[in-house]
């Protein structure tokens, strides 16, 4: 867990200036009092609030809200508009300038959730739960259609006929054998890579009965408080590969994926230090390219993770089991995933399949 003192989420630093909260004026549609707060009181709370949410939130998640609080700051000053509390107009004009600044949806969908958010906290109404907002949001997302803002990028696949080319091309040196553990497990167990890094040798475990491994994942993004037993298969392969890793590194506990600064001296034990959470993308990337795979400019840390999903999916699972498999809260991104693989098994390919196969049997009155 990070605490705030290391990753502070800077919410009120900014609002120093704010002289006045002006009160949120009644709707025509919804009559509602006009809501009084103080400074003093606003940004008590949100002082209180950071803390909290910066102690109890990933850094990913921290860092994330601090920079689009920074962004919305920053529009608010060049035009002259009080940050707290925003109306509907206000949040339309700042989204309308992030989308005429050429940024993405899923970019426009956190500058929105996180000024939301900061009004929540501060005890104030969020402009999203205006009555007025939803037809706001359509005319926003038109305009994100007609700028090409809409589309998301996806990551590129990173499947299993892709993992095999990469290790192909990998030696026995400790780097080797490293990125070899690392891009095997992610294929298997479809982690995230801030639970990549995360992963401790002591979190493998043998079901000795049957002679399996499964790797216990104790936090990930949607079981933030570990209150859910997640664990991911890890196949036999990989376990090999996490041991020639171990054997070439010199270390039995601790940190399963450590970063090589320099040339390891034979027999030293390393440092019980984990990669960073970027520095898997680079390596996913880096081997990819080495490799020749004609993807591997668009390959990112999410990568094994679509590739497994698709690998899933290809092979017959259903969305709960690939949901199940990557630790997916929902089916949304599994869909959204997979939309390719799936078109391949629809009701359509299935009935053209029907009507183009050959007959089998002769029909003697014919």
């Amino acid at each position: 867990m990070i605490e705030p003192t290391t990753l502070p989420l800077r919410v009120v630093d900014a609002l120093q200036d704010l002289t006045t909260v002006p009160p949120v004026a009644a709707e025509i549609h919804a009559p509602r009092p006009a809501l009084a707060a103080s400074v003093e009181a606003v940004l008590e709370r949100l002082a209180s609030w950071s803390a909290d949410f910066a102690a109890g939130s990933a850094p990913a998640t921290v860092k994330a809200v601090r920079s689009d609080w920074t962004q919305y700051l920053a529009w608010c000053e060049a035009s002259r508009a009080t940050p707290l509390p925003a109306s509907v107009a206000q949040v339309e004009s700042f989204l309308s300038a992030t989308i005429d600044k050429g940024r993405k949806r899923a970019t426009v969908d956190r500058y929105l959730y996180t000024v939301g958010l900061v009004h929540v906290a501060a005890g104030l109404p969020s402009p999203s739960k205006d009555p007025d907002w939803p037809v706001k949001w359509k005319k926003l997302i038109r305009r994100l259609k007609t700028t090409g803002g809409h589309a998301r990028k996806q990551a590129g696949e990173l499947d299993m006929a892709g993992i095999e080319t990469i290790l192909a091309t990998l030696g026995d040196s400790p780097r080797d054998l490293r990125d070899a553990a690392l891009l095997s497990m992610a294929s298997d167990t479809l982690c995230r890579e801030s639970e990549l890094v995360a992963i401790r040798v002591e979190h493998l475990h043998h079901n000795r009965r049957r002679n399996t491994w499964s790797l216990h994942v104790p936090f990930s993004k949607t079981n933030q408080d570990g209150a859910a037993p997640d664990y991911r298969f890890v196949s036999a392969a990989t376990i090999e590969r996490v041991r020639a890793w171990q054997a070439a590194a010199n270390f039995t506990e601790g940190a399963l994926f450590r970063p090589l600064g320099g040339r390891p001296k034979a027999g030293a034990p390393q440092v019980d230090e984990a990669l960073l959470p970027q520095e898997v993308a680079r390596i996913f990337r880096r081997r990819a390219k080495a490799a020749g795979l004609e993807n591997a400019g668009s390959i990112s840390g999410h990568s094994t993770r679509i590739g497994s999903a698709n690998d899933l999916a290809e092979h017959g699972a259903t969305g709960t089991q690939i949901q199940q498999a990557g630790g997916w809260k929902t089916d949304r991104m599994v869909t959204y995933y997979t939309r390719r693989s799936q078109a391949g098994s629809s009701a359509m390919a299935t009935l053209r399949a029907r009507y183009s196969a050959p007959p089998t049997d002769h029909d003697p009155s014919v």
